[in-house]
């Protein structure tokens, strides 16, 4: 084909004139160019630190959690949409295996205090008529004066108490930007009116919501959670031929009881509002060896409990004592939840009577031993208070 021929060519399909020819070309595109593989999984310091503290509050689950630093590194890069909230979350599983607290774990991290968050209990929310509380009445109705829970203002209270308490904004405004960083829990969201999930569908989609008085709020640096419980006779169901806590989400069991979730969910919530969540999150049963380490966690709160009541206690647990313990707050149907009561009946309870009974005092050494034939009781021994180690 002549040069001429070509120019015509290129004019009849609209493209540019190039004096190359083909050959040339596809050499220049065959040319090695350098190319360095990008770390994808690599996290900001800050970021990395937040992760860490979801997983020490939340023990065991981590691949729940990996699917929340998406919206950590949104929060660092600035790469968020703007007319969408920052993350939109469906959290489902049994009762007390850390849905509730992945929310405050974010508040600690983000705020530095778990009560930096708007919580809506939606067992509160059974009865059509009680959503005017969460958005208000319209003028010359009845409570039109009472300032809504999903005002601006409310939305905004657990960032400005974390601003005056010293910690900083993590996420940077723009000047188009309404409102604070903020977190916001509905807490087993399945128990409320569907009036409530049809009036979460504009902020899913939009990010705002139109009150009582025609003020609104917006959403669009919020990060919106949803607990429910929904699945969990499933789950009961693919555990009860298995023995051990944790047994339905090992191997093959695990993605079975994920699916039994997920398809529960789809029954019980409306397609329209489950497609505009970015992420329906499977929290799994726990695992005896998860509950050993929730019990080192009950058992820090335990001592800043007496750091507060002016009493500090070096408390040493035997093996056996622990063991004791985790086996009274081993139930599969209520996850960590009897854990947290056995500490307090079989520690915390008794520990105060010896306080307020004299039998101990600030600063004394307490060795808790299992005793008994079956081990089914604790004993408590004062130790010496020049004793130097010491197991909390």
């Amino acid at each position: 084909m002549c040069p001429d021929a070509l120019i015509s060519h290129s004019s009849s399909i609209g493209l540019p004139y190039s004096p190359t020819t083909p050959i040339e070309n596809a050499r220049r595109e065959a040319a090695p160019a350098e190319r360095i593989r990008l770390r994808q999984s690599r996290l900001t310091g800050r970021t990395e630190a937040l992760a860490q503290l979801l997983r020490r509050s939340v023990i065991g689950q981590s691949e729940a959690l990996d699917q929340l630093l998406p919206v950590l590194a949104r929060l660092d890069s600035g790469l968020r949409d703007p007319n969408r909230p920052l993350l939109t979350a469906l959290l489902l599983g049994p009762t007390g295996v850390g849905k509730t607290e992945t929310a405050r774990a974010l508040a600690r991290g983000l705020f530095g205090r778990a009560s930096c968050l708007t919580r809506i209990d939606c067992q509160e929310y059974a009865h059509g008529h009680e959503l005017a509380k969460l958005i208000g009445s319209p003028p010359g109705y009845v409570g039109h004066r009472v300032e809504p829970l999903l005002s601006q203002r409310n939305l905004d209270a657990g960032h400005v108490k974390a601003l005056e308490c010293g910690t900083h904004d993590t996420v940077p405004a723009k000047e188009d930007d309404e409102g604070y960083l903020s977190i916001l829990l509905f807490d087993e969201v399945e128990k409320a009116h569907p009036t409530l999930w049809n009036g979460l569908l504009h902020v899913l989609e939009e990010g705002e919501l139109t009150l009582g008085d025609n003020s609104k709020t917006s959403f669009r640096r919020t990060i919106l959670l949803m607990t429910s419980n929904v699945g969990s006779r499933e789950l009961d169901r693919l555990a009860a031929p298995a023995l051990g806590f944790g047994a339905a989400l090992q191997d093959n069991a695990g993605s079975d009881a994920r699916s039994a979730v997920l398809a529960a969910a789809r029954e019980s919530f409306p397609a329209e509002f489950l497609n505009r969540l970015d992420l329906q999150l499977v929290y799994g049963s726990l695992g005896r060896e998860h509950l050993h380490r929730i019990l080192d966690l009950q058992l820090d709160a335990l001592s800043r409990r007496l750091m507060i009541a002016g009493a500090p206690l070096l408390v040493r647990l035997t093996r056996s004592a622990r063991e004791l313990i985790v086996d009274r707050g081993d139930d599969p149907r209520y996850g960590a939840r009897p854990l947290r009561r056995a500490v307090e009946t079989l520690l915390a309870d008794p520990l105060a009577s010896l306080l307020a009974a004299g039998e101990l005092e600030a600063g004394d050494l307490v060795d808790v031993e299992a005793e008994g034939q079956l081990a089914e009781e604790l004993a408590f021994f004062r130790g010496s208070r020049s004793a130097v180690e010491v197991v909390v």
